[in-house]
């Protein structure tokens, strides 16, 4: 899908008019009254380092558009499908534009209910060239309300983060499996073993997150 198709109004962005922009993925800020959730990435997305500790990725929760499906009923499936949860998505009151891992804007932008403005827009060179190669990949990143109580459905694990304790979990560049389950705020819960050692450290939706929250995003409840 076209970025432009899912957002039109993001045309309108001097970085972005005229460009040819794939949106492969859509991906989602999950919250509820006082935390924001985030999955634990399955064993095939591990990295084992030379010093034998596992890096094992923290993101958002979220994946492909199906044929035929729309950007919120992706993300509500996806929803569904790993956290066992119905949620409300909810515009975002400022969109983060995210290029190569840097935040290079934030500003408004108009949505209706069947397109909402989302939290993130977060763009990646391509990774193969070509006469038809678009100039960036896409993620865009939606913000979400849980409806239900969670669960760990098909994923490995979730993290939960208390807004209070954003800063202090995202400070690092990584952290350690046994920091974060005595972190105050934090909690770690998992369907299946992690590695020992393993670090935590945020890829994708939650790299860019990360991003927003070292300079001074305190949560989607504080918009």
């Amino acid at each position: 899908m076209d970025l432009f198709q899912a957002v039109p109004a993001l045309r309108r962005h001097p970085d972005l008019q005229g460009k040819r922009i794939a949106l492969v993925g859509v991906s989602s800020i999950v919250r509820d009254d006082s935390a924001v959730y985030f999955e634990i990435g399955k064993p095939k997305y591990w990295r084992p380092r030379d010093d034998g500790v596992t890096v094992v990725g923290v993101g958002g929760i979220g994946g492909s558009i199906e044929a035929g499906e729309t950007v919120q009923a992706c993300l509500r499936r996806e929803v569904a499908e790993e956290m066992g949860a119905r949620v409300r998505l909810e515009p975002a009151a400022r969109t983060f534009l995210i290029n190569e891992w840097q935040v290079v804007d934030e500003f408004e932008v108009a949505g209706s209910k069947k397109r909402l403005p989302p939290l993130m827009v977060i763009l990646d060179p391509p990774r193969l060239g070509g006469p038809d190669t678009p100039d960036h990949l896409a993620i865009l990143v939606l913000r979400a309300r849980l409806r239900d109580a969670p669960t760990v459905g098909d994923l490995l694990g979730l993290l939960r983060i208390e807004e209070g304790a954003l800063a202090d979990y995202f400070g690092p560049d990584e952290v350690p499996l046994q920091v974060a389950e005595t972190m105050p705020g934090v909690t770690v819960s998992l369907g299946g073993p992690l590695p020992d050692p393993a670090v935590l450290r945020p890829v994708l939706t939650g790299r860019a997150f990360q991003l927003l929250v070292r300079a001074g995003y305190e949560g989607p409840s504080k918009d």
